[in-house]
Protein backbone atom coordinates (compact mmCIF):
# COMPACT_ATOMS: atom_id res chain seq x y z
CA UNK A 1 0.00 0.00 0.00
CA UNK A 2 2.92 2.72 0.71
CA UNK A 3 4.51 2.25 -2.18
CA UNK A 4 1.04 2.58 -4.10
CA UNK A 5 0.76 5.99 -2.66
CA UNK A 6 4.62 6.70 -3.05
CA UNK A 7 3.59 6.02 -7.11
CA UNK A 8 0.55 7.93 -7.11
CA UNK A 9 2.82 11.11 -6.43
CA UNK A 10 4.86 10.32 -9.64
CA UNK A 11 4.33 12.87 -12.45
CA UNK A 12 5.94 12.72 -15.77
CA UNK A 13 7.33 15.92 -17.23
CA UNK A 14 7.53 15.39 -21.26
CA UNK A 15 8.38 11.79 -20.60
CA UNK A 16 10.64 12.27 -17.56
CA UNK A 17 9.99 11.59 -14.48
CA UNK A 18 9.37 13.89 -11.94
CA UNK A 19 8.54 13.68 -8.49
CA UNK A 20 7.35 15.73 -5.79
CA UNK A 21 7.12 19.01 -7.34
CA UNK A 22 3.00 19.34 -7.34
CA UNK A 23 1.73 16.68 -4.58
CA UNK A 24 -1.53 17.96 -4.32
CA UNK A 25 -3.64 21.14 -4.94
CA UNK A 26 -2.58 22.60 -2.08
CA UNK A 27 1.33 23.32 -2.31
CA UNK A 28 4.24 22.64 -4.87
CA UNK A 29 7.86 22.77 -4.55
CA UNK A 30 10.47 25.13 -5.44
CA UNK A 31 13.35 23.92 -3.71
CA UNK A 32 15.35 23.77 -6.83
CA UNK A 33 14.42 27.15 -7.83
CA UNK A 34 14.75 29.66 -5.52
CA UNK A 35 16.81 30.13 -2.09
CA UNK A 36 14.73 28.95 0.73
CA UNK A 37 16.62 29.97 3.15
CA UNK A 38 15.03 32.95 3.04
CA UNK A 39 12.19 34.14 4.72
CA UNK A 40 8.65 32.98 3.77
CA UNK A 41 7.74 36.86 3.94
CA UNK A 42 10.34 37.80 1.62
CA UNK A 43 9.30 34.39 -0.53
CA UNK A 44 5.86 35.08 -0.40
CA UNK A 45 6.31 38.98 -1.52
CA UNK A 46 8.66 38.09 -4.08
CA UNK A 47 5.84 35.16 -6.01
CA UNK A 48 3.18 37.53 -5.34
CA UNK A 49 4.49 40.37 -7.26
CA UNK A 50 5.45 37.76 -9.97
CA UNK A 51 2.31 36.71 -10.32
CA UNK A 52 0.33 39.94 -10.46
CA UNK A 53 3.30 41.08 -12.73
CA UNK A 54 2.34 38.13 -14.63
CA UNK A 55 -1.10 37.89 -14.81
CA UNK A 56 -0.79 42.24 -15.63
CA UNK A 57 2.00 42.00 -18.65
CA UNK A 58 1.58 38.93 -20.15
CA UNK A 59 -1.71 38.52 -22.57
CA UNK A 60 0.52 36.15 -25.54
CA UNK A 61 4.00 33.83 -26.04
CA UNK A 62 5.39 37.48 -27.07
CA UNK A 63 5.00 39.54 -23.94
CA UNK A 64 7.42 36.67 -22.07
CA UNK A 65 10.81 37.76 -22.84
CA UNK A 66 9.33 41.79 -21.81
CA UNK A 67 8.44 40.32 -18.78
CA UNK A 68 11.30 38.66 -18.08
CA UNK A 69 13.70 41.76 -18.31
CA UNK A 70 11.73 43.78 -16.67
CA UNK A 71 11.66 41.29 -13.27
CA UNK A 72 15.22 40.94 -14.01
CA UNK A 73 15.22 44.65 -13.55
CA UNK A 74 13.20 44.79 -10.21
CA UNK A 75 14.79 41.98 -8.71
CA UNK A 76 18.32 42.99 -9.59
CA UNK A 77 21.03 40.67 -7.81
CA UNK A 78 18.64 37.62 -7.15
CA UNK A 79 20.16 35.00 -9.62
CA UNK A 80 16.92 32.95 -9.61
CA UNK A 81 14.08 31.98 -12.37
CA UNK A 82 11.28 34.86 -12.41
CA UNK A 83 8.85 32.45 -13.42
CA UNK A 84 8.50 30.46 -10.32
CA UNK A 85 5.01 32.08 -8.13
CA UNK A 86 1.72 31.34 -6.81
CA UNK A 87 -0.50 29.92 -9.63
CA UNK A 88 -3.76 30.55 -7.27
CA UNK A 89 -5.23 33.62 -6.01
CA UNK A 90 -5.00 31.99 -2.68
CA UNK A 91 -1.21 31.81 -2.20
CA UNK A 92 -1.29 28.49 -1.41
CA UNK A 93 0.31 27.03 -4.64
CA UNK A 94 4.23 27.93 -5.91
CA UNK A 95 4.83 26.76 -9.31
CA UNK A 96 6.40 27.62 -12.78
CA UNK A 97 4.15 29.60 -14.91
CA UNK A 98 5.69 28.37 -18.18
CA UNK A 99 5.12 25.07 -17.53
CA UNK A 100 2.88 22.78 -20.26
CA UNK A 101 0.62 21.50 -17.70
CA UNK A 102 -0.34 25.26 -16.51
CA UNK A 103 -4.08 25.45 -18.41
CA UNK A 104 -3.34 28.99 -19.35
CA UNK A 105 -0.29 27.48 -21.44
CA UNK A 106 -2.14 25.20 -23.20
CA UNK A 107 0.13 22.32 -23.10
CA UNK A 108 3.10 24.56 -24.79
CA UNK A 109 6.08 24.10 -22.85
CA UNK A 110 7.21 27.98 -22.57
CA UNK A 111 10.26 27.19 -20.60
CA UNK A 112 12.94 28.60 -23.26
CA UNK A 113 12.09 31.80 -21.71
CA UNK A 114 13.24 30.83 -18.13
CA UNK A 115 16.19 30.76 -16.19
CA UNK A 116 18.43 28.15 -18.39
CA UNK A 117 16.72 29.18 -21.78
CA UNK A 118 16.20 25.84 -22.52
CA UNK A 119 12.63 23.74 -21.52
CA UNK A 120 14.63 20.15 -22.45
CA UNK A 121 16.98 21.34 -19.02
CA UNK A 122 13.95 21.92 -17.04
CA UNK A 123 12.03 18.87 -18.57
CA UNK A 124 14.99 16.37 -17.85
CA UNK A 125 16.47 17.58 -14.93
CA UNK A 126 15.95 14.75 -12.23
CA UNK A 127 15.24 16.16 -8.56
CA UNK A 128 17.90 14.18 -6.52
CA UNK A 129 15.83 14.43 -3.35
CA UNK A 130 13.53 11.93 -5.14
CA UNK A 131 16.36 9.78 -6.09
CA UNK A 132 17.29 9.56 -2.39
CA UNK A 133 13.24 8.91 -1.45
CA UNK A 134 13.02 6.12 -3.94
CA UNK A 135 15.39 4.44 -2.16
CA UNK A 136 14.54 4.60 1.24
CA UNK A 137 12.91 2.09 3.31
CA UNK A 138 9.48 2.10 3.80
CA UNK A 139 9.70 3.76 7.51
CA UNK A 140 11.00 6.81 5.72
CA UNK A 141 8.59 7.20 2.85
CA UNK A 142 5.35 6.51 5.35
CA UNK A 143 7.00 9.57 7.38
CA UNK A 144 7.49 11.68 4.21
CA UNK A 145 3.86 10.56 3.37
CA UNK A 146 3.06 12.29 7.00
CA UNK A 147 4.69 15.04 7.54
CA UNK A 148 4.31 16.56 4.05
CA UNK A 149 0.29 16.35 4.78
CA UNK A 150 0.92 19.42 7.15
CA UNK A 151 3.18 21.51 5.09
CA UNK A 152 2.21 24.23 2.98
CA UNK A 153 4.55 25.65 -0.01
CA UNK A 154 6.99 27.45 2.00
CA UNK A 155 8.17 24.05 4.57
CA UNK A 156 7.21 21.78 1.78
CA UNK A 157 10.01 23.12 -0.30
CA UNK A 158 11.69 23.58 2.44
CA UNK A 159 12.15 19.60 2.96
CA UNK A 160 14.25 19.41 -0.03
CA UNK A 161 15.92 22.70 -0.71
CA UNK A 162 19.84 22.10 -1.08
CA UNK A 163 19.69 25.87 0.37
CA UNK A 164 18.53 24.32 3.98
CA UNK A 165 21.65 22.77 5.46
CA UNK A 166 23.24 21.65 8.87
CA UNK A 167 26.45 20.54 9.09
CA UNK A 168 26.22 19.28 5.48
CA UNK A 169 23.10 17.55 5.48
CA UNK A 170 20.80 19.09 2.85
CA UNK A 171 17.28 19.61 3.05
CA UNK A 172 14.60 19.43 6.39
CA UNK A 173 13.61 15.46 5.39
CA UNK A 174 17.13 14.48 5.66
CA UNK A 175 18.07 16.40 8.67
CA UNK A 176 15.19 14.32 9.98
CA UNK A 177 15.88 11.41 9.34
CA UNK A 178 19.87 11.68 10.11
CA UNK A 179 18.68 12.91 13.78
CA UNK A 180 15.40 11.91 14.58
CA UNK A 181 15.14 8.44 12.54
CA UNK A 182 15.09 6.08 15.82
CA UNK A 183 12.15 8.12 17.52
CA UNK A 184 9.52 8.00 14.26
CA UNK A 185 10.67 4.14 13.43
CA UNK A 186 9.96 3.47 16.88
CA UNK A 187 6.36 5.13 16.81
CA UNK A 188 5.93 4.04 13.45
CA UNK A 189 6.76 0.35 13.86
CA UNK A 190 3.82 0.67 16.87
CA UNK A 191 0.63 2.09 15.03
CA UNK A 192 -1.23 1.77 11.83
CA UNK A 193 -1.40 4.32 9.12
CA UNK A 194 -4.87 5.05 9.37
CA UNK A 195 -4.36 5.72 13.23
CA UNK A 196 -1.77 8.79 12.49
CA UNK A 197 -3.08 9.97 8.82
CA UNK A 198 -4.66 13.38 8.42
CA UNK A 199 -3.90 13.75 12.69
CA UNK A 200 -1.26 16.73 12.01
CA UNK A 201 1.70 14.32 12.40
CA UNK A 202 4.43 16.79 12.25
CA UNK A 203 2.97 18.93 14.86
CA UNK A 204 2.53 16.59 17.11
CA UNK A 205 6.10 15.11 16.01
CA UNK A 206 7.55 18.32 16.97
CA UNK A 207 5.59 18.80 20.43
CA UNK A 208 7.45 15.01 20.77
CA UNK A 209 10.79 16.19 20.59
CA UNK A 210 10.87 19.19 22.32
CA UNK A 211 9.13 17.77 25.22
CA UNK A 212 12.21 14.66 25.41
CA UNK A 213 14.44 17.06 25.16
CA UNK A 214 13.01 19.68 28.08
CA UNK A 215 12.73 16.44 30.03
CA UNK A 216 16.34 15.30 29.62
CA UNK A 217 18.34 18.49 28.99
CA UNK A 218 18.17 22.20 30.41
CA UNK A 219 14.29 23.25 29.22
CA UNK A 220 14.83 24.81 25.48
CA UNK A 221 12.16 27.30 25.12
CA UNK A 222 13.15 28.39 21.20
CA UNK A 223 12.73 26.36 17.91
CA UNK A 224 13.93 27.61 15.03
CA UNK A 225 12.26 29.60 12.53
CA UNK A 226 8.15 28.15 12.42
CA UNK A 227 8.58 25.55 14.81
CA UNK A 228 9.77 23.64 11.69
CA UNK A 229 13.34 23.70 12.74
CA UNK A 230 14.00 21.15 15.65
CA UNK A 231 16.69 21.02 18.02
CA UNK A 232 18.05 18.26 16.03
CA UNK A 233 21.84 18.32 17.84
CA UNK A 234 20.26 18.09 21.17
CA UNK A 235 17.77 15.47 19.33
CA UNK A 236 20.72 13.39 18.31
CA UNK A 237 22.58 12.44 21.54
CA UNK A 238 19.19 11.77 23.90
CA UNK A 239 18.31 9.27 21.42
CA UNK A 240 21.43 7.15 21.35
CA UNK A 241 21.67 7.67 25.25
CA UNK A 242 20.83 4.61 27.20
CA UNK A 243 19.80 6.45 30.15
CA UNK A 244 17.39 8.08 28.39
CA UNK A 245 15.94 5.33 26.98
CA UNK A 246 13.05 4.97 29.89
CA UNK A 247 12.04 9.07 29.56
CA UNK A 248 11.44 8.28 26.31
CA UNK A 249 9.61 4.72 25.91
CA UNK A 250 7.39 6.85 28.16
CA UNK A 251 6.85 9.74 26.18
CA UNK A 252 6.14 7.71 23.15
CA UNK A 253 3.67 5.63 24.80
CA UNK A 254 1.80 9.06 25.88
CA UNK A 255 2.64 10.11 22.09
CA UNK A 256 0.61 6.90 20.39
CA UNK A 257 -2.13 6.88 23.01
CA UNK A 258 -2.91 10.58 21.80
CA UNK A 259 -2.93 10.03 18.45
CA UNK A 260 -5.53 6.81 18.48
CA UNK A 261 -7.66 8.71 20.81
Amino acid sequence: MLLELFESHILVDQGHPSFLCQPDSEKGCGGCCVNFEQPRQILEKVFSIRKEAYDAWVRSEGDILPYKKKMDLLEKGHKQCRFLAFLDDGKKKIGCLLHPNRLENGNRDLRDYGFYDDHNFCATIFCGSSKGLLKRDAVDKQFFFLIQEDLDWYNYSRLFSFYVDLDGTKGLFDIYAKYTRPLYKKILQRVFWKDIQGKGFLKRYHGLLKTIVNKTNPPLDKFAREGYGTPFKDIIGILWDRRQVDIINVEIEKFIDKIRA
